[in-house]
């Protein structure tokens, strides 16, 4: 590990390690504008100088451009470092409109927290500013071009990390401009992150734009609910309402960033139509008394039919502590345990993965990064987990192939393999490539737990639904490869797949691979309703119930059948014939308002 002095303190770090982060992890902030741990050095800002005093390089250099050697001895303090930096700062703010007052970046702007630390107060270039044409980015991203300082931060994240075309880099010299060929709403499902990236107010969020200063904010932490990773979030509040979600770093999550949804799907907590107060038969009434009228019905129901005839619905959209007090609340009264879904079948499924993981298998979203091949059956990871799809093309970038088993016109970011497999098809697939794996490879099957209790015997005259030359190619990558990874989905895949992917995984490792497995379920806390759940019961033997009048009471946490039952009429009918219905959400939903 090479060791060096960075003002006059010293420090082992690993090779390869920038000096810019060797002195970060001495608490020495060498500023910096183009320089992001996420997207690595390009040295374009050139705001990052310190001296070389001894060593291999001598000199003023950019520290995030040069790895930390042996015997390096280094000054962020040296009076030509500072000197070059605060003439850096004064170039960068040369053509800045100092339209601070009105700047949405205002009171977190790294350009502004720069230019006051180096010194620059006075303009002293007496010539006609530069000046650019703001471009229309869509209905999230409000565009400032005149603000830039040409540190490329946004078109290194929008095309080398996130993947996409359509921001750029144009013009040269002093008139490079970032923005699209074109005006117009931006591609990306991660294009909110720009908002956060840009040091400066070229980017800004539109949605919350001139609603308040960063310091007029109550901010805390929280995580995302829209989708099953679980992404970690800050959430920005004025005047009791949420008015703007950012990425917080996350290092076994979402890393820096978060994708549009996470960013932007929170503006139902401030709906006019929200429920606000309780309701008795649609009337508002006191917290107390719609307490004790629910408990004076449903212990009437249990007096008069017995505690079985109460049935209760979690969701997979609520907390673990709503899910554990929901399961505490049945134990405690008799009554039914509750069910977490509407489709028993995804609810098997889901409690199938669950019981398959274990620390031996489990993969984070930063693992799936280092992956060198990534198998992934049932999942659409833009439109499912967005950041999943992020990682994937992380991998994709470091030279992992990606092959996507699924029936579906999946689009992504990066260069993938599409193996158009039906949904009855998908387990079949995965039995015959893990008969072939087992068969071609020296490990054993007795770890496996779903593959060895399946009939795998192939039928005389029997045709592939796909064809030999995808699955051959797919058998052989798993085999040329030293870290794969298998994400499953739990929507569209036959009951059989999570086991059978479960199973691919283990056969992996057997063979001395470092691989892992990562499933993908439906809803923010599936994991937590599947630890929960009593697979014995179901939504539609409930509805059965309530049709022959076994269940007289219904309690609905945070769960609205209207939209995932099918049929629409049946649902209908067998509410009306309920004696109570007791609703707990936080949305204005069809079943709260019957």
């Amino acid at each position: 590990m090479p060791k060096l002095i960075i003002d006059e303190q010293e420090i082992d770090v690993p090779a390869g390690t920038k000096v810019i982060d060797a002195a970060e992890k001495l608490g020495i902030v060498i500023p910096r504008f183009c320089f992001h741990p996420a997207l690595g050095s390009v040295g374009a800002c050139r705001v990052c100088a310190v001296k070389f005093i001894e060593g291999p390089i001598k000199g003023i250099q950019m520290s995030c451009m040069i790895d930390a050697v042996d015997g390096m001895v280094v000054s962020t303090i040296d009076e030509e470092a500072v000197d070059f930096r605060k003439h850096v700062i004064e170039w960068l703010m040369l053509n800045h409109p100092h339209d601070c007052p009105v700047c949405d970046e205002g009171g977190h702007c790294l350009l502004q927290d720069l230019t006051i630390a180096g010194g620059h107060g006075i303009r002293r270039f007496q010539g006609r500013k530069r000046t650019h044409l703001d471009q229309y980015l869509g209905p999230l991203i409000q565009h400032e071009m005149n603000r830039c300082i040409q540190c490329y931060r946004c078109s290194r994240f929008y095309q080398e990390f996130a993947g996409y075309r359509d921001l750029g880099v144009m013009q040269i010299g002093s008139r490079v401009y970032f923005g699209r060929y074109k005006a117009g709403a931006l591609e990306s499902r991660f294009a909110g992150n720009l908002s956060d990236i840009c040091p400066t107010g070229v980017y800004t969020d539109k949605p919350s734009r001139f609603t308040g200063r960063r310091w007029d904010f109550e901010r805390s932490p929280s995580v995302c609910i829209n989708c099953s990773l679980g992404c970690h979030t800050v959430v920005s509040a004025r005047y009791r309402q949420i008015v703007r979600q950012e990425a917080k770093y996350s290092e076994a999550v979402n890393g820096h960033f978060i994708c549009d949804r996470g960013r932007y799907g929170f503006y139902y907590a401030g709906q006019d139509e929200r429920p606000r107060h309780p309701k008795i038969r649609g009337k508002e009434a006191s917290w107390e008394n719609s307490l004790k009228a629910a408990f004076d019905d449903l212990d009437r129901i249990s007096r008069e039919f017995g505690p079985a005839a109460i049935a209760c619905v979690g969701s997979v959209r609520s907390s673990l502590e709503t899910q554990a007090a929901l399961m505490r609340l049945c134990r405690t009264k008799g009554w039914k345990v509750p069910v977490y879904g509407i489709d028993h079948d995804i609810e098997i499924k889901v409690k199938t993965a669950v019981s398959e993981l274990d620390s031996d298998l489990a993969v984070s979203l930063r693992d799936l990064e280092k992956a060198d091949y990534i198998l992934a059956v049932g999942v659409d990871p833009l439109n499912e987990a967005p950041m999943l799809a992020m990682a994937m093309r992380q991998a994709q970038r470091k030279g992992a192939k990606v092959s996507l088993l699924d029936p579906r016109p999946i689009g992504l970011p990066f260069d993938f393999s599409h193996l158009p497999v039906a949904p009855d098809a998908m387990g079949l697939w995965l039995m015959f490539l893990l008969k072939k794996m087992v068969e071609s490879g020296t490990a054993e099957d007795s770890g496996f737990k779903t593959y060895k209790n399946l009939d795998i015997s192939v039928p005389e005259g029997f045709v592939p639904l796909w064809s030999p030359d995808q699955m051959a190619a797919v058998e052989k990558d798993l085999g040329r490869s030293l870290r794969p990874i298998i994400v499953c989905g739990t929507e569209i895949v036959p009951k059989t797949v999570p086991g059978l992917a479960a199973d691919c995984a283990r056969h992996l490792i057997s063979m001395k691979k470092a691989s892992g497995l990562f499933y993908l379920f439906n809803g923010a806390n599936a994991f937590g309703a599947a630890l929960l759940s009593d697979l014995d019961t179901s939504f539609e033997k409930i509805l059965t119930e309530i049709e022959g009048n076994a269940v007289r009471a219904l309690v609905l946490v945070e769960n609205d059948p209207y939209f995932n039952f099918p049929n629409r009429t049946r649902l209908e009918k067998a509410l009306e014939r309920l004696d109570v219905l007791v609703v707990l959400d936080y949305l204005d939903s069809k079943v709260a308002r019957t």
